[in-house]
């Protein structure tokens, strides 16, 4: 469950990085296109994402240890973004292996 909502808010931190008119944005995959081009739906989708992932983590950890690890979470991942996109050094199939492997080594 940690794995699921780790990887639910860092696509909603992610779709919401990717509306922001300051930072320097990739434009790689259509995706990222679509989010950049339909701003109000981009935002509407991550927060909807963001907010999933806390009501995931309030039912798995319960109310306050889930909103603080949340928010942990959320901090954690956000400066992750933030400092590692403009780099363009982590690739997709990259994060997509790391979500698996966490998932399988989750649940053994």
């Amino acid at each position: 469950m940690t794995s699921l909502v780790v990887a639910i808010t860092f696509l909603g931190f992610y779709t919401l990085y990717n509306t922001s008119k300051r930072a320097m944005l990739s434009r790689s995959l259509k995706i990222e296109k679509w989010m950049q081009a339909h701003g109000r739906e981009s935002k509407a989708a991550g927060l909807i994402l963001l907010f999933i992932a806390l009501v995931l983590s309030v039912f798995h950890y319960g109310v306050g240890a889930g909103i603080f690890a949340f928010f942990v979470i959320l901090m954690t991942l956000g400066s992750l973004i933030v400092m590692v996109t403009p780099l363009r050094f982590i690739r997709y199939q990259a994060l997509v292996l790391i979500l698996i492997l966490a998932i399988t080594f989750e649940f053994l």
